[in-house]
C-alpha cells in the first residue's frame, strides 16, 4: 500500500448479496482491516443464509446492517452513500446486478447504491449459464455505461459441481481493483463539477495608522485547504483572501482584501453566482473609529483607541441568499459550547457551522491541524473531528454535499 493511502483511514462499504460465495466476504474484511480500512458491511436478507453475521461483525468491528429502519438520522443510507471511499459488492448475485441496472431500491444495499456518489465496484458470482444469459449481459452493459466497475468472475468449480466462468474473482484480484479505484478517486472525484464555490480565508487587518493595525493570528490555512479540495473535486473556486503568507491555490480565482469592509464588498460581488459559500475567514469584529493618516509617535501619554463594530458580513450574506445556495460559517472560539453554537448558527441564518477551539494546543490559528465541532440547522448533525486541515477540508466538503442532497430530497418530498 502506498504512503498516501497509509496516511488516511478510508471507509469501504462492503455489500454482500445472496450467493454461496458470501462466506468469502470474511476474507475480504480481514484483508481490508489489515490495510487500515474502516469496513462497514451491508448484507441482503438472502446473504445471511451464507454469511456468518456475528463473525463478520467481529472481523469488521461494526454492526452488519440489513435494513434502513432503525438506523437513525446519523446513520442513513444517504450518509453512507456519500461518505464511503468506495462501495464494493462482493459477491454480487445475478438478482442484485439486475436491481442495480433497473434502479430498484427495495432494501438497504440497493438504496445505498442508488444514492451513492462514491465509486461502485462489484464482483459477480453465479452459475455460468446465468452469467451468460442475455438479461445479465444487458444489465452488465448498463452498469458499465454508468462507470460502475465489474471485477469479472473467474473460471473454476461452481456451486453446482460443474466448472465454468462464474466463480467470484480471487480476494487479491478484488482488493487490487479496489485499491486502484480508491487511488484514482483520491485525485479524480468530480462531485463539484459545474458548481461555483466562494470561500473566504485568512484574517482582516483594521488600520490604526500606516504602520499599525488590529488583526488576529489566522494563517488562512483552513480556507486555502478548502479551496484546494473544492478545486480537486471540479468546482469553479473564487477565494477571497485576507493578508496571508501562503501561495495561491492553483486553479483558484483569488481576490485579495485587507479590511473587513473590503472583504464584505468583494464577497457580495461574487456571492450571487455562488452555489456554495464557505466563510472560513477570521474577520475582525471591530475596527478603529478613526485611523491616523500619519504614524502616531510616542509622546509619553496613554493612547485610547475608539473601536466600533464591523458589519456582520455572514448574517448579511445569509439574508441575501437565493434558493439553492448553501452556506457554511466558521466560528473561532475559546470554548465549544454546543447550545451557544446552535444559537449562533440560527442567529446567523447559515446551514452549517464549523467551530474550532483556537485555545487548544497544536490546533487552530497557525497550525496545520484543527479540531472542529460541526453542527447543522436542523439539529441532526453534531460531530467533532480532529486532524490535518487538508483532511478536514475534504470532510467538510463531504458534509456540505450531504446537506445539499438532504435539502434537495426535502424539496422533492
Amino acid at each position: 500500500m502506498d504512503d498516501n493511502l497509509k496516511q488516511k483511514k478510508r471507509i469501504i462499504l462492503l455489500g454482500v448479496t445472496g450467493s454461496i460465495a458470501a462466506h468469502r466476504a470474511l476474507d475480504l474484511i480481514r484483508l481490508l482491516k489489515t490495510e487500515n480500512y474502516d469496513v462497514k458491511v451491508v448484507a441482503t436478507e438472502n446473504a445471511l443464509h451464507f454469511l456468518p453475521k456475528e463473525t463478520a461483525e467481529v472481523f469488521s468491528g461494526n454492526t452488519v446492517e440489513t435494513s434502513a429502519y432503525g438506523l437513525g438520522p446519523q446513520v442513513s443510507h444517504v450518509e453512507w452513500a456519500q461518505e464511503a471511499s468506495a462501495i464494493l459488492i462482493a459477491p454480487a448475485s445475478a438478482d442484485f446486478i439486475a436491481k442495480m441496472a433497473l434502479g430498484l431500491a427495495d432494501d438497504l444495499l440497493s438504496t445505498i447504491c442508488l444514492a451513492a456518489s462514491s465509486r461502485i465496484l462489484f464482483a459477480p458470482a453465479m452459475e455460468e449459464r446465468m452469467y451468460d444469459h442475455p438479461a445479465t449481459k444487458t444489465h452488465l452493459s448498463i452498469l458499465k455505461s454508468w462507470n460502475i466497475r465489474e471485477i469479472p468472475p473467474e473460471a473454476g468449480s461452481l456451486a453446482s459441481g460443474r466448472s465454468g466462468v462464474g466463480r467470484m474473482a480471487g480476494i487479491d484480484s478484488i482488493f487490487s481493483a479496489l485499491q486502484e479505484a480508491v487511488r484514482q478517486d483520491t485525485h479524480e472525484i468530480k462531485d463539484l463539477l459545474g458548481k461555483t464555490v466562494l470561500i473566504s480565508a485568512g484574517p482582516t487587518y483594521e488600520p490604526i495608522d500606516p504602520v499599525r493595525f488590529i488583526g488576529n493570528r489566522s494563517s488562512g490555512k483552513m480556507g486555502y485547504a478548502l479551496a484546494e479540495s473544492a478545486i480537486r473535486r471540479g468546482a469553479n473556486v473564487t477565494l477571497i483572501s485576507g493578508p496571508v503568507a501562503l501561495p495561491p491555490p492553483h486553479g483558484a480565482n483569488i481576490v485579495y482584501a485587507e479590511t473587513a469592509r473590503e472583504m464584505q464588498e468583494k464577497l457580495f460581488h461574487h456571492f450571487p453566482s455562488a452555489d456554495i459559500l464557505i466563510m472560513a475567514a477570521a474577520i475582525s469584529d471591530y475596527t478603529t473609529k478613526n485611523s491616523f493618516s500619519q504614524k502616531k509617535k510616542k509622546d509619553g501619554k496613554d493612547w485610547l483607541l475608539h473601536l466600533e463594530e464591523n458589519p456582520d458580513i455572514l448574517f448579511s450574506l445569509a439574508k441575501a441568499r437565493r434558493p439553492g445556495q448553501t452556506i457554511m460559517g466558521f466560528a473561532a472560539e475559546t470554548a465549544l459550547v454546543k447550545k451557544e453554537l446552535q444559537d449562533k448558527l440560527l442567529r446567523k441564518g447559515v446551514d452549517l457551522l464549523a467551530a474550532n477551539n483556537i485555545s487548544e494546543t497544536g490546533s487552530g490559528f497557525g497550525s496545520d491541524n484543527n479540531t472542529i465541532l460541526l453542527i447543522d440547522q436542523d439539529g441532526l448533525l453534531s460531530e467533532e473531528k480532529s486532524g490535518a486541515k487538508k483532511d478536514l477540508a475534504d470532510w467538510l466538503i463531504n458534509k456540505i454535499l450531504l446537506h445539499r442532497t438532504r435539502a434537495l430530497q426535502n424539496r422533492n418530498d
